[in-house]
């Protein structure tokens, strides 16, 4: 029982680091708005993202904001479950995806627009909490797709 925990441990560790290196990397940001690294590549520095993922722009900010309120209950109520069944790959899917979605929300609520930081020039303006929800997604749909034991919810 103590060796469950433990893993559970480690995966909260883990989101809650890359949450707060996301944090502090947006602080940063804010704080040297002209700061930029890289190349014509890959560059890093502050973009501000009003819109929704990848710069859509559909929804009325008040509407958005309550949507992506809603959107992290259900996600929190997944984590519960996924912890309730002691599924592994389920926690750390939907922690990374909480805590991602977490980060970009103090955003919005502080500043009204989510600090991108992450410059692809071939794809877009990202940021580590946005990684955090694809990586989140990616792992719970691999779970989901190729889990033999189907002990997932």
């Amino acid at each position: 029982m103590k060796k469950i925990w433990l893993k559970f441990s480690i995966i909260n560790l883990l989101a809650l680091i890359l949450f707060l290196v996301d944090r502090v990397i947006k602080i940063y940001f804010l704080k040297n708005p002209s700061e930029k690294f890289g190349g014509d590549f890959f560059n890093i520095h502050l973009e501000k993202n009003f819109g929704l993922a990848f710069g859509f722009d559909f929804f009325h900010p008040i509407f958005l904001l309550t949507l992506i309120i809603l959107l992290i209950f259900v996600l929190f109520g997944f984590l519960i479950s996924a912890y309730q069944k002691k599924w592994f790959l389920g926690i750390f899917g939907f922690s990374l995806i909480v805590f991602g979605a977490v980060s970009n929300l103090i955003d919005r609520l502080n500043y009204g627009f989510v600090i991108d930081y992450f410059d692809l020039s071939w794809f877009t303006v990202f940021n580590l909490a946005d990684t955090m929800i694809s990586f989140g997604v990616a792992i719970i749909a691999t779970a989901v797709l190729f889990d033999k034991k189907k002990t997932n919810p």
